[in-house]
């Protein structure tokens, strides 16, 4: 009789065991390599164990459910898209959902892009976010509700390479973009706004073209200093690059022909700074901005190697004009 009971529990047991083999350890073939599963904000975990269920990476229910509930997933169940390797077992599964481990995807913004530019990049899942965040980023009440006064987010895109969530929203993106910009000024950052006489939208007007004139570090406060110069002047600041802004891409250049271009940043007919930023500026132009030199230049011209040459006077600034324009043609609109 004892020996019978030893062979029963022994059989139990290994019903037990052999149960539990099949139910963590035996891997799951999909129709693909690859699945991609989406676990939505709020998820339940019953939920997120019957999406993987429909989408193949787990059997059954079952045993998984009460080992995830007994692990704690259900009250920190990470929402994002997971990916699952076909042969991959129900405890790797499990182990995936423990560790969070959602799938990232890197965004680099790059100083001197524009909106549009960085909306063609934002992670897409089902073909329609760029469409969105360009929306996003024009919508008055969505501007106002991350502080931005302006009809539209341009230059308030800080450049940065932003490791985000895949499926991370437009929102989501824009704002956490925002915010990154606000958390890079500098420490005395209010104080030397008002030392400049700028709000933020205008400073970073002014710093998004900082951004697109100045090709060296050395010639950001220069440049910033010149435009300063002529705003306090009253003289136009003749900004090459807000000439065709809104019109085409600045990867084509600016041609004599656009400097006529009759848009409202077109700081060839319009004086003052242009409506908003041209482009999304890099910390160092947002400093050179806060920081312009102490210098008298009212013009400067391209030195074909990347610097700048600048005057106090329009007859230097002439003369400087013959002289670069020697080396190579001449830019259309130098100052």
């Amino acid at each position: 009789m004892k020996k019978l009971v030893i062979v029963s529990i022994t059989t139990v047991l290994l019903g037990i065991i052999t149960f539990l083999v099949a139910e963590f350890y035996v891997p799951v073939t999909y129709n693909k390599d690859e699945l991609e599963v989406q676990i939505p904000k709020g998820c339940s975990l019953r939920r997120a164990i019957n999406i993987l269920m429909e989408k193949g990476v787990l059997r059954q229910l079952s045993i998984v459910f009460y080992a995830a509930k007994y692990k704690g997933i259900d009250r920190n169940l990470k929402p994002g898209i997971y990916a699952f390797h076909t042969g991959t077992t129900p405890l790797e599964v499990l182990t995936i959902l423990i560790k969070g481990d959602t799938l990232k995807v890197p965004l680099m913004v790059v100083p001197g892009e524009t909106l549009k530019e960085i909306a063609t990049k934002f992670p897409n899942f089902n073909g329609t976010e760029a469409d969105e965040f360009r929306r996003l980023a024009y919508d008055k009440a969505f501007l106002n509700s991350i502080d931005i006064k302006a009809a539209s987010a341009e230059g308030y895109l800080y450049p940065e390479t932003y490791i985000f969530e895949k499926g991370i929203t437009p929102k989501e993106g824009i704002t956490t973009m925002v915010h990154q910009l606000r958390k890079s000024y500098p420490s005395n950052f209010k104080d030397r706004l008002k030392a400049v006489g700028l709000t933020e939208h205008q400073l970073l007007t002014l710093a998004s073209i900082v951004e697109k004139e100045a090709k060296v570090d050395t010639d950001r406060p220069l440049i910033a200093a010149v435009y300063f110069n002529r705003l306090h002047t009253g003289m136009p600041l003749q900004a090459d690059p807000t000439s065709i802004y809104g019109v085409k891409d600045f990867k084509y250049g600016v041609s004599a022909g656009d400097l006529r271009n009759d848009t409202p940043y077109n700081t060839y007919l319009h004086t003052g700074l242009p409506p908003g930023p041209i482009a999304s500026p890099s910390l160092k132009s947002i400093t050179a901005t806060l920081n312009p030199a102490k210098v008298p230049y009212l013009y400067f011209v391209s030195k074909k190697d990347g610097t700048h040459f600048f005057s106090e006077t329009y007859s230097r600034h002439k003369e400087a004009i013959r002289i670069y324009s020697q080396q190579t043609a001449p830019k259309k609109g130098d100052k």
